[in-house]
This record gives C-alpha cells, structure tokens and sequence, in this order.
C-alpha cells in the first residue's frame, strides 16, 4: 500500500499514511486537539486525539476508558464491546520515551455516520417521529493505541476504524466493503510504528 510523510500539528508529529487517506477538515470542523483522516472509497477513517491525561482510570486501563468516552461519542455505549487489550513492548518502538505506557485495543461498536447521527438527533429534539430513519448503525472494528505520557501529563489516543458490515439504510452502503481484519490489523501496526513526535515542545515544559 503506496504511503506518504504526513505532518500532524503543523509538523510537531508524523506518520506514513496511504495515498487513498485525506484530512476530513475541509470537509467538516475539525476540533484543534485531533487529526482526522478518511478514506472515502473504503469508509476507513484515522483519528489523532491528544488529551489530557485521564486521571481517573489507571495505566492499564486507559485503553477501555477511552474507548467508552469514544463509544459515547458515537451514540454507542449500548452496543460496543471490547475485544482484547495489551501492553505494546516500548523496545518496539523507541522512537517514544522508556517512561510511555502503550496499550493496544481491539474492539468493535456499531455507528451511524456523523451526518446521520445529526438527522436523528434533529429529530428527537423536535418530537418527530415520521423523520426517524430505519437503523442505519455500522458494525465497526475499532483498532486504539493510547500513548500515555506521565511527564506531560497526556493521552495521546491513535484510532482506526473499517467497517465490517454496512447497513442497508447507511449512506455507507454504495463505497464501503467489508474489511480484511487481519490485512487492516497488519496494516494499523506499521502505522503506529511510523508514528513519531517531532517537537516535544508541542506538549509544554515537562514534569
């Protein structure tokens, strides 16, 4: 899969991305703490998030937090599952100081696009049922890696999201194809392993 060098926050980070991937941000209001990138012929997509540290959830279990704060952002929390979730060997990838705890999760929720999520709230709020939409909720794998960093006191949140079934009222259904979990997991590992800080001064003075 052809890659490219692509800048996150005006260079302070970078990672290899395939060619099919683009920021979203001419698109939509990206918030200034992501990165957002989509593969429009396949429905893939890539979030960066740096966060402030979740002070509330242990080291080892930072990953799930996360994933259920991004499952309530999806309107998911009814229907997500976490999968598996491991601590990834910093050895592996040296690139990020001996005090970062990596974790890698995998998990799956189903999600109705942005757009789609918009139209059903509208319509809730205005007490309208006959604009209601069937379910329109994709099956999504959903491959995180948080990059705890004591001294900043940060989250860094990487995740990957392909859709394994597509709804018949998804406006998914005419580009998105089931995805090859071990192909998409192989490929989600060479871009965390690509993914690098730049310029540490992105994140303040140190602890």
């Amino acid at each position: 899969m052809e890659s490219f060098q692509q800048e996150l926050y005006g260079g302070a980070m970078t990672m290899n991305l395939p060619q099919k991937f683009g920021s979203i941000s001419h698109v939509r209001e990206v918030p200034d703490h992501q990165e957002v990138f989509v593969n429009v012929d396949e429905d893939q997509s890539v979030i960066i998030e740096i966060l402030e540290m979740a002070a509330e959830t242990t080291d080892d279990g930072c990953a799930a937090f996360h994933f259920q704060q991004l499952a309530e952002d999806n309107d998911a929390e009814d229907d997500s599952v976490v999968q598996s979730v491991s601590r990834l060997n910093n050895a592996d990838l040296p690139t990020w100081p001996v005090d970062t705890k990596i974790y890698l999760l995998l998990g799956q929720q189903r999600i109705a696009k942005f757009n789609e999520r918009q139209r059903q709230q509208e319509a809730q709020a205005q007490g309208n049922a006959q604009q209601l939409t069937p379910d329109a909720r994709n099956l999504v794998q959903i491959m995180m890696v948080v990059f705890r960093l004591p001294r900043h006191d940060t989250d860094i949140v990487l995740s990957y999201n392909v859709p394994l079934q597509i709804s018949e009222t998804s406006s998914s259904k005419q580009v998105a194809h089931e995805g090859n979990l071990q192909e998409a997991e192989a490929w989600f590992r060479n871009l965390v392993g690509s993914y690098q800080v730049r310029d540490w001064g992105l994140f303040g003075e140190p602890k």
